[in-house]
């Protein structure tokens, strides 16, 4: 909102009336003498007046002034987000918005009529409060309350108050849950659903959790699964799947709610779990919605024969930080879709002249999110799972065995042993050995590390390898920073490494480096320095999290990987046959929209 530019108070003699000019008298011989003919003294008693009242106008007019500034610059608050929606007295709620303030002074928060005491805040300034929910709190409206106004609401759910569903019968072939085992975890623990009719095999099947943001808490039957956070293989979430049983790990951005799973027969009926407070608070607010084009261009200078081109093109995968992902089109339909972001494209029989071409839109919401970890709770690593010794094993993109970066790691680390902290200080140690510079090409951690200078993609190889020689998961993502519709956008990578009982933390260490990057002005001004170590803006657009894994087509096939390309894959492009000129060209993300 435009502040309105207050009129400049008129001069008193605009305000006044002003006298009638004085008719001309009769010229008498000689002319009037002084004091002489009452017009002249009368115009010097009015003015004589008028200047008696413009001390008294110039004081009213400020004090006019005064308040018209106060009104206008006092904006009443607005609330953008809570987090949790979903909690019990006790917990921490997270409330965004503006206009809150730099200090609390008479300001509150109201959480359906209850004032928290003064000892209940942690935290208050102009965007940010965070309180400890009051135990007389229920369910109802948040608002915030200062002396230029109240914001409006947004509703809380005490958790206390969500009645545990009773499982209901299951229909002929859908699948039901019966039970889960434990009913409370923290993130990142194992569980156990078990039920029937889930499938011999996982396949398209998944299992639903509230998602941290905030998802109604009904009885299941009406619930939008857009709005719910399925678990995922990517984060190798699912540890075992059977007709009856669903052995996983409560999933990165989970929150207490209800559980519910699904397959190509149905949905189950859902149960309530509570997701255990761990490591720290993440929460997720600023929403953006996006609507975005990219595509592919083939086109052949010298084929024969039988002969075929498969290329992996990117999907908007779904996080939780980028839910309600739908594909609006895509042309042509592909031949196979992959489990974190890539889906095969095929071309046969291609011949000299040949175009060939790949549309894809889509629309989804971004969020910024934000980590607020606690060192003291940060629990050792379970080193003999799955996910730490996927993701603290070197890769094709991260060569965290090599002798200089483990040195190196080692050094930057000292003798801190707490993971959050040692991941802090691997990221001021890079930032402070690193230049951004663009035309770094085909440089890798070590690379990056020896010259001292990188591009997108070296700083995350090279930050991802420091933390896996250090001995904590992490990995690469890969996807583009978006501006305004119409605007360009950049090719980029960042990381995100693993909390124990939290779930992943993300960092963009060039951005944190190079902040005439950043696609968009922080307001308030932040240090983006500090920021981007645990928060992450809704600029970003996410292809891939970490290297995925695909399989050649053909054992006659000719594979290649291309580093500029923002999907982390072992194989982008497959050439089968005889195709000696073909110039593959990836069309860049274009925002046609935001919402």
């Amino acid at each position: 909102m435009d502040l309105a530019t207050p009129e400049t108070p008129r001069s008193l003699s605009q305000d006044e009336p002003q006298p009638a000019p004085a008719e001309a008298a009769p010229q008498q011989p000689g002319g009037p003498s002084a004091g002489e003919g009452g017009t002249p003294m009368k115009v010097h008693h009015r003015l004589l007046k008028s200047k008696g009242f413009i001390p008294t106008a110039v004081v009213a007019g400020l004090i006019l002034v005064v308040l018209l500034s106060s009104r206008l610059t006092g904006r009443p608050p607005q609330i953008e987000s809570i987090t949790p929606k979903i909690a019990k007295p006790g917990d921490v709620l997270i409330v965004t918005g503006r206009y809150f303030g730099a200090q609390r002074n008479t300001a509150e928060v109201r959480i359906s009529g209850i004032s928290p005491t003064s000892s209940e805040y942690g935290e208050w300034s102009d965007t940010r409060i965070s309180l400890t929910i009051p135990e007389e709190a229920k369910s109802g409206l948040v608002y915030v309350a200062t002396p230029n106004g109240r914001s409006g609401g947004i509703l809380f759910i005490n958790r206390e108050q969500i009645p545990v569903l009773a499982p209901g019968s299951a229909r002929p072939g859908e699948p039901y849950v019966n039970s889960i085992a434990p009913l409370a975890a923290r993130v990142g623990d194992t569980i156990t659903i078990s039920g029937m009719n889930f499938g011999l095999a996982k396949g398209s099947s998944d299992v639903y959790f509230t998602r941290t943001t905030g998802a109604n808490a009904d009885s299941g039957s009406g619930f939008d699964l857009s709005n719910l956070l399925p678990a995922q293989q990517y984060n190798l979430d699912y540890i075992s799947w059977s007709d009856r049983e669903i052995v996983l790990r409560v999933p990165d951005g989970a929150s207490s709610g209800n559980v519910l799973v699904t397959s190509d027969k149905g949905r189950s009926n859902s149960m309530y779990f509570e997701v255990l407070g761990g490591a720290g608070t993440k929460f997720f607010s600023a929403v953006r919605k996006y609507s975005i084009q990219y595509g592919l261009k083939v086109r052949v200078s010298a084929a024969v024969g039988d002969n075929s081109l498969y290329f992996w093109m990117p999907q908007v995968i779904q996080t939780p930080e980028q839910p309600r992902v739908q594909l609006v089109s895509q042309e042509p339909a592909p031949m196979l879709n992959a489990g974190n972001g890539a889906a095969l494209f095929s071309f046969s029989n291609l011949r000299k002249g040949g175009e060939y071409d790949v549309s894809v839109s889509y629309l989804f919401d971004r969020f910024a999110v934000e980590t607020q970890v606690s060192p003291s709770k940060v629990p050792p690593y379970d080193t003999a799972s799955e996910l730490y010794r996927t993701f603290t094993a070197p890769d094709l993109l991260v060569p965290s065995t090599n002798p200089e970066l483990v040195k190196a790691a080692a050094a930057a680390v000292g003798g801190e042993k707490n993971p959050y902290l040692r991941a802090r200080r691997l990221y001021e140690w890079q930032l402070a050995q690193l230049a951004y510079a663009s035309s770094v090409r085909d440089g890798d951690a070590v690379l990056a590390s020896r010259m001292k200078r990188a591009d997108a993609f070296g700083y995350a190889s090279l930050y991802c390898a420091l933390l896996r020689a250090a001995g904590i998961p992490a990995r690469m993502v890969a996807g583009y920073l978006l501006r305004d519709a119409g605007e360009p956008t950049a090719r980029h990578f960042w990381d995100e490494f693993y909390v124990e009982t939290f779930g992943w933390v993300p960092v963009d260490p060039l951005l944190g480096d190079e902040r005439s990057l950043v696609p968009f002005p922080f307001e308030p001004e932040v240090d983006t320095r500090g920021y981007y170590f645990g928060n992450l803006d809704n600029r970003h657009v996410t292809f891939t999290k970490g290297l995925d894994v695909v399989s050649q087509v053909s054992p006659q096939g000719k594979t290649r990987r291309y580093r500029e390309l923002p999907w982390l894959l072992t194989i982008h492009e497959e050439i089968v046959g005889d195709i000696t000129g073909a110039a593959v060209a990836f069309q860049d993300v274009a925002v046609s929209g935001t919402y």
